[in-house]
């Protein structure tokens, strides 16, 4: 009955009798309570429908009107498929559904443009996935262009063919004009940092050549990978203040500086710290310390910085300890020393120390200790032949040391040894009767070359 009241609905100019609880709908009336039921809500201003049909005959009729949409969209492609037949007036006659029609079948719900396409989160997380992230195999290892060594590299950092050489050296000399301001800023007790672009090495040692003559002063490469504090402090309890004794820590070891230099008050130092912003020396800790040093009466410092971020290193009260005068010294050479140290593609390893690197760590050092290394690396090149060769043993170099008068105690030399070992100039080793052997990890050539080296210097 419901479904023929929907269908009459669709068909203008006619009516029927339809029995409800005692009322009498037309077809007017039924499409129009079609139209309540399918109405969308009203917008503000416009009158609202509503509806004087009973709860129980809008629910059927919702009923039907959904069983008959559900029917127009399966069956609705040829008039056999739809199971009715029309009259000769164009009236369909009703004729009973099968029963698999019963159940109506669910209208597909169109999505809206926005739920169809992904969003933008589900769009990065798709490119971004590591599932399709492709790394390439061509790394700076696999060119093919011939890697140089270590001398090579030099010459080419230090060519001076430059089309600009006569500027370079102009520059220079305008820095040299200042050598006689920085001495008389560095007696009225400040201490001066040098900036810019450029390696300020050749400039530092320029002004040691030129204005520290017959003054004592320390040179310190802060570049060093394996520079530490106590060998800085070292160098000026030992070298300058000629004490011999240990002391427990640095802490100790400033105070003992801090009372030679109050009691002579003839004492004058000038201590030159390359690249006081290095790896080894940026800490907390041995900034603190470097900064008491300068802060002693006697004590000079400059020192040169190449790190972009290195003024950060000082807060306010270290400023105030060292009370730095800044000068901007661009130069623009390369930094050739500061870099041998480094690891790089384009130079060949060899697995041992380069003859410059093994120059000037030895340069560092006391006396004593460079005759200690000497004296080891003569007796390495004398069993050069020897493939058997372990290394010299702990007690026999203990007295080669003693007969040369390089040490006076087994504790003296263990202490150079752990300095050696921090330079990677030696290395330790068992052997199988349980004695400690010492050798060099140089070739037998870089050795050779570091003694006649020696020999044109002496």
């Amino acid at each position: 009955m419901a479904k023929l009241a929907s269908e009459l609905a669709q068909t203008p100019g006619k009516s029927v009798t339809f029995c409800a609880a005692d009322r009498r709908l037309t077809t007017d009336q039924i499409r129009n309570q079609g139209q309540a039921i399918q109405s969308k809500t009203p917008s503000k201003g416009k009158r609202q429908f509503v509806s004087t049909t009973p709860y129980r005959l809008r629910k059927r009729l919702t009923n039907s009107a959904d069983l008959s949409s559900g029917s127009e969209s399966d069956y609705s492609s040829s008039d056999s498929e739809s199971g009715q037949e029309r009259s000769p007036g164009g009236v369909p006659n009703p004729r009973p559904m099968p029963e698999r029609a019963a159940t109506p079948a669910k209208t597909p719900v169109k999505k809206s443009r926005k739920e169809a396409q992904p969003s933008d989160v589900e769009l990065y997380f798709e490119a971004h996935s590591s599932s399709k992230v492709l790394t390439s195999d061509r790394t700076l290892q696999k060119l093919r262009t011939p890697k140089l060594d270590q001398e090579a590299m030099t010459r080419l950092l230090s060519d001076d063919r430059s089309p600009f050489a006569g500027e370079l050296r102009q520059l220079k000399e305008e820095h040299e004009r200042l050598f006689h301001k920085w001495m008389l800023q560095t007696q009225l007790g400040f201490s001066l940092v040098l900036y810019g672009l450029g390696s300020k090495r050749e400039l530092l040692e320029d002004f040691r050549s030129q204005m520290l003559e017959g003054i004592v002063h320390v040179v310190v490469n802060g570049f060093f990978p394996s520079i530490t504090l106590k060998s800085i402090l070292n160098s000026i309890t030992e070298e300058v203040l000629g004490n011999e004794g240990s002391f427990r820590n640095p802490m100790d070891q400033l105070d003992f500086i801090v009372r030679a230099f109050k009691e002579d008050s003839s004492l004058d130092l000038y201590l030159l710290i390359h690249n006081i912003d290095g790896q080894m020396l940026r800490g907390d800790r041995n900034q603190q310390i470097l900064g008491q040093l300068s802060a002693i009466p006697g004590i000079h410092l400059i020192a040169s910085i190449d790190h972009l971020n290195a003024p950060l290193m000082w807060d306010q009260t270290r400023s105030c300890l060292f009370n730095w005068l800044w000068y901007e010294v661009t130069t623009f050479r390369p930094y050739t020393e500061e870099t041998s140290y480094e690891n790089s593609l384009l130079v060949r390893q060899s697995g041992t120390l380069a003859l410059s690197s093994l120059t000037h760590v030895l340069r560092s050092l006391t006396p004593n200790a460079r005759g200690i290394f000497k004296l080891l690396a003569q007796f390495q090149l004398e069993n050069k032949d020897n493939s058997s060769y372990p290394g010299l043993s702990f007690q026999d170099f203990y007295q080669r040391c003693r007969d040369d008068f390089l040490v006076n105690s087994n504790l003296t030399l263990r202490a150079q040894l752990t300095e050696f070992r921090d330079h990677k100039l030696i290395r330790n080793k068992k052997g199988a009767d349980g004695v400690e052997y010492l050798i060099i990890p140089i070739d037998v050539a870089t050795l050779s070359d570091f003694f006649e080296m020696e020999d044109k210097e002496t």
